[in-house]
């Protein structure tokens, strides 16, 4: 059975399509085809607080485009569903109407906490969380970082901060989300102690792939010191050339590390487990589960 899942984030637009196969040992997930077009949704939201009418145009073309894809792939359902870009701009709600009205597609606005909430569910089949371990699920996207904290097997806490790679980029960070931040981590490193961190999206899986001298899905504190140290001293033509980066990869990869560090060094994370999933397979799976549930 194939579900397909269009991520709307605040630096790309991804369209995912997934085969869901009932097994004995239950369901298997394998990732038919992904298609990703690099809008930066967020450099017109984070500044201006709107889209422009040719930021509206893109938008519009990148989900006709996805649609006809869609009637390719005949996936049994489909999700829409856009973060922070959309989440902050005013007129988000005509880009919703637009984009219903010309393909067909529902756009779904959800809140940075929904967020966490689909990825995770993503993670919960994938990894067996020891019951006496306390983990600290951190996803970086270019508008904000949501965190969840989990303990004894069950979620103990959800926040999200509006601190993104994008947003560093373009100064519009408020140093008031650190001080919360910060805070926030300081009073988790209170309570609870021996801290596993989980680190998604494209930068962090980025970070492994390049810095990590372990072939298995971890980086190590080391490698995202390492990533900033290597790259930070580039140029964006530099790092694109040396590392093969694609130029929307190449400008956020330095903020993202520094996000990383800096929750690593509050929560006193040594290594974080990279799955390597993001936003769209969460949907994917929060699909699957609901048709099971019907």
């Amino acid at each position: 059975m194939k579900y397909a899942a269009i991520d709307i984030g605040s630096n790309a637009v991804r369209l995912i399509f997934t085969n869901v196969y009932h097994t004995p040992e239950g369901k298997q997930y394998i990732k038919d085809a992904m298609y990703r077009v690099a809008l930066r949704l967020g450099e017109e939201s984070f500044t201006r607080g709107s889209f422009s009418k040719s930021k509206i145009e893109d938008m519009l073309s990148t989900m006709k485009a996805f649609k006809n894809l869609i009637d390719v792939h005949k996936p049994k359902k489909i999700m829409a569903c856009a973060t922070s870009a959309m989440r902050d701009a005013t007129n988000s709600q005509e880009i919703v109407d637009l984009v219903l009205k010309k393909t067909g597609i529902q756009i779904e606005i959800i809140s940075g906490q929904r967020e966490a909430e689909f990825v995770l569910s993503n993670h919960v089949e994938l990894y067996d969380f020891k019951e006496h371990t306390n983990y600290l699920y951190i996803d970086v996207g270019g508008g904000s970082t949501e965190i969840i904290l989990l303990s004894g097997g069950k979620t103990i806490a959800k926040r999200s901060f509006d601190i993104g790679t994008l947003r560093m980029c373009m100064g519009k960070v408020k140093d008031k989300q650190w001080e919360k931040l910060e805070n926030w981590l300081l009073e988790i490193n209170s309570t609870y102690s021996n801290i596993q961190g989980i680190g998604v999206g494209g930068n962090i899986n980025s970070i492994q792939k390049l810095f990590a001298n372990s072939k298995k899905t971890i980086a190590t504190k080391h490698t995202i010191e390492t990533t900033i140290h290597k790259l930070e001293k580039l140029s964006i033509e530099e790092r694109i050339i040396q590392y093969q980066l694609k130029p929307d990869r190449a400008d956020v990869i330095v903020p993202a590390a520094k996000i990383f560090n800096f929750i690593m060094e509050k929560a006193t994370i040594e290594n974080l487990i990279v799955p390597k999933v993001g936003l769209g397979d969460g949907m994917i799976h929060y699909m699957a589960k609901s048709e099971k549930n019907k």
